[in-house]
């Protein structure tokens, strides 16, 4: 999410030492605006990589503390020293040998100071190492999707050879660099509390954590049939040891949006509550294109789970609570999904009442779900605001 879009809803609809939540939330945004604008902040993402990132970006460090310990990791580094053992699928695929030594290296170096270093630290600086993960491998850093680029392998025939500990130095100054403007001059005594978790278990996971009733939600939930992230992410969850390979591939199953799908009846097409969203789901399983009966199951599916997105939201706020949903309508099978539309219908069966609804400009933000870039281009995000009943 854009951080003016967080910023203008959290000032707009909420009060300083008040609680927002993002159950989407990604790399931080609207948790790291919440921070700086002194309200209580709770995220929540499936991808563990994610809520770390999150975590990572809205917690201040002691500058000397971090310094300290930066110089340690750099110091251990230099010469030949001991390897962690990292293995998993097709890694000699993705990274050459020299880049696998070092970042086995790096991991080694990260491992051996956890204790030593506060919890805060550690989870900084193994932040800052998945930021170089792809820039080490033969994946293009400058794509969001995870492939064996041809760009950099030219590169590599005419001589390029990737430098993991140098990437991981330069990452390490950038990064402290990036905590100490964030937080300088502020007083929020209020830690951002981030979880791994399904945002259909939202209310769950904020119960189990005795974290009261939230105020405000802001969130910016998937596209239908969007960003594959797992996939993008997978060798940063790798090397972190943050997921296995197969616990990748459940949760690519379970994450909401998603192309994969178990249970598709070809014979069957699927119905809602919704009729605007039954003729779109009709339109598509009409047509001609072989894909066409499983994109209208996919579409169907989404909207069910954005269902039960919204039914755990209703629990976890409090009464007269405020609900802001960012999304977009992108195009499938060339029917464009009106999504807001939908999403508003279910949000109001699911007890909100509309507020107010805002559109954004997107500008050289796309979405590419598949090989063939079918997706559509997103040309503009709807805000759409709700209120407790």
């Amino acid at each position: 999410m854009i951080p003016h879009i967080s910023r203008y809803l959290i000032e707009r609809y909420s009060k300083k030492g008040e609680l927002v939540l993002d159950p989407f939330c990604g790399s931080g945004t609207t948790l790291l605006e919440a921070s700086l604008l002194k309200r209580r902040a709770v995220g929540i993402d499936l991808n563990p990589l994610a809520s770390l990132i999150s975590k990572v970006k809205t917690t201040p460090l002691n500058e000397n503390e971090l310094e300290l310990a930066i110089n340690l990791l750099l110091t251990q580094l230099k010469g030949h020293g001991p390897k962690a053992l990292v293995s998993f699928p097709n890694i000699d695929y993705w990274f050459c040998e020299k880049a696998r030594d070092e970042l086995c290296r790096i991991r080694f170096c990260i491992d051996a100071s956890k204790g030593e270093v506060s919890d805060d630290i550690h989870d900084f600086v193994l932040t800052t190492f998945s930021s170089i993960i792809r820039k080490s491998s033969y994946a293009d850093p400058r794509m969001a999707k995870t492939y064996r680029s041809k760009r950099v392998l030219a590169k590599v025939k005419n001589g390029w050879v990737s430098q993991p500990i140098q990437y991981f130095e330069e990452a390490l100054k950038k990064n402290s660099d990036r905590i100490k403007a964030t937080f300088k001059g502020t007083t929020n005594n209020h830690k951002v509390l981030t979880f791994s978790g399904d945002a259909r278990e939202s209310s769950t996971i904020l119960e189990r954590n005795k974290v009261g009733d939230v105020d405000l939600i802001i969130t910016s939930p998937p596209y239908i049939n969007a960003q594959d992230y797992f996939r993008s992410y997978k060798l940063e969850l790798w090397w972190l040891g943050l997921l296995t390979p197969e616990e990748v591939r459940v949760l690519k199953r379970k994450a909401i949006g998603s192309e994969n799908v178990s249970g598709f009846d070809s014979r069957n097409m699927p119905k809602s509550d919704c009729e605007l969203l039954d003729s779109v789901i009709e339109e598509i399983w009409n047509k001609s294109n072989p894909m066409s009966k499983k994109k209208a199951y996919i579409i169907w599916k989404y909207f069910e789970a954005m269902k039960s997105v919204f039914e755990t939201f209703h629990k976890a706020l409090k009464t007269k609570g405020v609900f802001c949903l960012v999304t977009g309508n992108n195009t499938i099978c060339e029917v464009q999904i009106p999504t807001c539309n939908v999403l508003t219908k279910i949000a109001n069966d699911c007890g909100f009442v509309t507020l107010e609804n805002y559109h954004d400009e997107i500008k050289n933000r796309s979405l590419f779900p598949d090989r063939n870039h079918k997706g559509g281009i997103i040309k503009e995000e709807w805000i759409t605001v709700f209120r407790k009943r």
